[in-house]
């Protein structure tokens, strides 16, 4: 279905709209998964809401004009944006650029190997629109503490099946897509040289530690399906993936653990943690614009 709305498709799937603030979605994507990106860019010009831009960053390093695939290169005729940038940073990729190029935007981070649900922009929208000083995102984990106040590792967290509260202790996972407001991390957010030394293959992890120090609240979307049904994994995207080889070396543990300790962050999880309130769902309305 994608294949054939990529190759035949002329609508356009951006629409700038005047009388609020402009919506950019962003993502990045490895040389492995280039020939499949437009399955990806597809879902997203595909949205029943759509964003004002539509950015993919191809770092310089990896990749050269000629690369674009023929579809992507069609894409880019509906609003797809291709723009190079200096180098491989990475997964920061994804947010590093945008946050410069786009200061005043709200910032809506995707992944390269996930089809995306038509409401996922329309969805997330919506949320921001009640409660614009939250984080919002589709998929999440809870932080936990033991008894001793240290944090258990990435594993034992609360998975997003369970009800969510909105939380500082909430932990946006990239995959689902989350939105970021401007001024919801701290200004240390862009010094990339910290990210990279710190966290270089888990943006996940920076961008939590970035929003906990500025006191930003995540909040998860209710879901309308079971994730894996609604978000799905593009066929063979998984033979080069960051986020399992993460998940089975412990490096989301690591990793977390040498930002909290850069940072002092760890009194505010525990202060975090402590101030969950009970989980609650808001009720969810249509948002098509």
């Amino acid at each position: 279905m994608l294949d054939e709305l990529a190759l035949h498709c002329r609508q356009p799937g951006v629409a700038p709209l005047r009388g609020r603030r402009e919506l950019v979605v962003s993502l990045t994507v490895i040389p492995q998964r280039l020939p499949q990106l437009h399955l990806t860019i597809e879902s997203l010009l595909q949205q029943n809401c759509k964003p004002d831009r539509i950015v993919v960053w191809l770092p310089s390093d990896r990749f050269v004009q000629s690369d674009i695939p023929p579809l992507l290169a069609r894409q880019q005729t509906r609003g797809l944006e291709l723009r190079f940038c200096e180098r491989h940073i990475g997964p920061h990729t994804k947010y590093h650029h945008a946050l410069r190029a786009f200061p005043d935007a709200l910032l809506l981070t995707v992944d390269d190997d996930v089809m995306y649900p038509e409401h996922m922009v329309a969805d997330l929208m919506h949320a921001h629109q009640r409660s614009p000083e939250h984080i919002h995102c589709h998929r999440a984990h809870g932080m936990r503490v033991d008894a001793r106040g240290r944090l258990l590792p990435y594993k034992r967290w609360r998975r997003d099946r369970e009800n969510f509260a909105p939380s500082l202790c909430l932990f946006p996972t990239g995959v689902g897509g989350v939105l970021y407001f401007p001024g919801c991390f701290d200004p240390e957010v862009l010094n990339l040289d910290a990210a990279l030394s710190l966290a270089p293959k888990t943006d996940d992890v920076w961008l939590k530690v970035m929003s906990l120090r500025a006191g930003t609240v995540c909040e998860m979307v209710r879901q309308r399906a079971p994730f894996s049904e609604a978000f799905q994994t593009i066929p063979g995207s998984q033979e080069h993936s960051l986020k399992r080889a993460n998940k089975k070396s412990g490096g989301n543990d690591a990793a977390l653990a040498r930002v909290l300790d850069r940072y002092d962050g760890m009194p505010l999880v525990r202060q975090a943690v402590s101030n969950t309130p009970t989980p609650r769902w808001h009720g969810r309305a249509s948002f098509n614009g």
